[in-house]
Formats: structure tokens, sequence, C-alpha cells
């Protein structure tokens, strides 16, 4: 389950055409997911072909915690209302209008997560993007703009979301235009296309992990797909039994960090973590090394997922 370090997108088939029967729309009204359905959005059916591209796609970029991630839901925007309407007709104008652009080619749509927290998703529900970010989840900063990540790197966006009060996180998979895409390098302060000829910004080229969309384009190149809410078990309850809770916690923090670390960096990590089990550092050391290797931001917010100090 390693997505692995290229840019190739996980392939997401979904049909777009495929509208539910009126007695079909919003059947199970769980209060949880009041306020998608309130706003168009509709649950979809587990065993749907859209279910299961969804699924795969998110669990795909979930890497080794494929299997400790439970998806509780995943909602469709129907685009039935004349605001969803005028929304989707304006993102196939735009789509259209950068084909032009490149020439009449490819207007490169791809599909990309976004993680936030539940007030954050109900208010792009209602209104669209309205908050630049100025860091991706994991902690580095690729320019003022939307923060997308590839579709093969759900986790990255998991680290932007938030546990809502029923214990359950939400990100969305949208379909992004992103035209040209040039370069933006971590730790750039740019809110804006360099030149004319660049439509988004990318962190690398040659293998993207995360799109950049800026501020002029979020609400006209950034089309809201799907909603999938999902719990990490890994990350719920207390300890029990005699396994130490520092325990658990390194466990799950070695499964994320390979996904951001190269092996060398996690060639120390895991010296650290041997040397934490034979209590030869405490947590607080282990910590202190770990962030040292791994970067602050990034590690400071793998542990925030489940409120670790």
């Amino acid at each position: 389950m390693d997505p692995g370090n290229s840019g190739e997108q996980v392939t997401i088939d979904i049909n777009y055409d495929e509208i539910p029967e009126a007695d079909e729309r919003n059947s199970d009204l769980d209060a949880r997911f009041r306020f998608f359905t309130d706003n168009g959005m509709f649950k979809t059916d587990e065993a749907s072909n859209d279910y299961n591209a969804v699924k795969n796609s998110f669990l795909f970029g979930m890497g080794s915690l494929a299997d400790q991630t439970r998806i509780v839901c995943i909602h469709k925007n129907l685009s039935s209302s004349l605001t969803g309407k005028a929304r989707l007709n304006s993102f196939k104008i735009f789509q259209e209008a950068m084909a032009r652009k490149c020439g009449g080619g490819d207007s490169n749509v791809r599909y990309a997560w976004y993680g936030a927290a539940k007030d954050d998703v109900r208010e792009i529900l209602r209104h669209g993007f309205s908050r630049l970010d100025k860091a991706a989840g994991n902690g580095e900063t690729y320019g003022h703009g939307v923060h997308l990540s590839n579709s093969k790197f759900s986790m990255d966006s998991v680290l932007s979301s938030e546990m809502d009060e029923n214990g359950l996180r939400h990100v969305l998979l949208c379909r992004v235009i992103l035209g040209k895409m040039e370069t933006v390098p971590s730790g750039s302060n740019q809110f804006h296309p360099s030149v004319k000829d660049y439509d988004s910004g990318v962190d690398n080229l040659a293998a993207p992990r995360r799109y950049i969309v800026w501020g002029c384009s979020m609400n006209s190149h950034i089309f809201l797909s799907h909603v999938v809410s999902f719990r990490f078990p890994c990350y719920e309850g207390s300890t029990s039994g005699t396994v130490p809770s520092s325990m658990l916690r390194v466990s799950t923090i070695i499964k994320i960090l390979p996904m951001f670390l190269d092996p060398p960096k996690m060639a120390l990590v895991y010296g650290f973590v041997n040397d934490h089990q034979a209590n030869r550092i405490t947590w607080s050391e282990f910590k202190q090394k770990v962030a040292e290797v791994s970067g602050g931001k990034l590690f400071s917010t793998i542990l925030k997922l489940r409120g670790h100090d």
C-alpha cells in the first residue's frame, strides 16, 4: 500500500451523470451528516462504483495506515441546487478556457485531496473556498494559496484535518484545473503565478505531491466532488494491558513518518525507537530527537492527530 514517490495519479473513475432517484436521496439522514445533506451532498451507496473508486483512492494514499482506517461515509456533490449547478457550469467553462490557453490541448485537470476542520468543510460547502493556507499539512509552506494533495497522498491532507465532536475526520476529494504548473519552493511567500504563462503551483514538477491553487482561482479552478468521513481506530480509545502508552504512540508515529522521510532519516528514527524501547532515552527525549530529524512542524502535526503531548 505504499504510495511511493511517483507523481502519477491513482485512477478514479467517477460517473458524474449518475443522479439518484428522488426517493433515494438522503434516505439515511444520520444527524452527524446533516450539514452535508443540507448542502446538496448525497450519501453514496457502499455497493456503487463511485463509492469504491473514492474509497480505494483514499485508502491507497493512507499507506500502511489503510488497514487501521475505517471509512464511515462518503458523500457526493450532486450540484443539484441553483448555486451548485452554477459552480459546476463555471468549472466546466474555466476548464474549456484553460484547454484553449494551453493550445487547445489538455487543461490538466486532476483529482486532489483537501483536509480541514468540520467548520471549514461546512463553509466550503456553503460558500466555496475562502481561506488561503499558509502551510501544508506537514507544516511546510509553499506560498499562500489552497494546498491540495496528489490523489496518491491522501495522508497529507489527513494531517490537515481535525477530529469533530463525533470522533470523525473529513477530507474533500476535488477536481482541480491546474493548467501549466510551476515549482513553488518550500518556504515561499508567493501568492500568485510568477508570470502569466503559469496557472498553478506544485512542490515538485517531476513527482508532484502537493498542488497550490492561488486565491484568484480557488473558486473557479476547484470543484468539490466528494467528502470522505472516517475514523482512525489506532488513534482512539485508551491503552490497555501492560503495553506502555508511549510504545503505542511510537508504533503509530513510525507508520506515518516513512511517508514523508527518506530512508537515511528513517534509519535515524528507528535508532531512536530502539533507544526508547531499551529505556536509554525518555519519551520527551525521543520526541526531541525525532523532531530534529523530521522537522518540528511535521512531527507536531502528527502528534496532534491524537492529542499526544
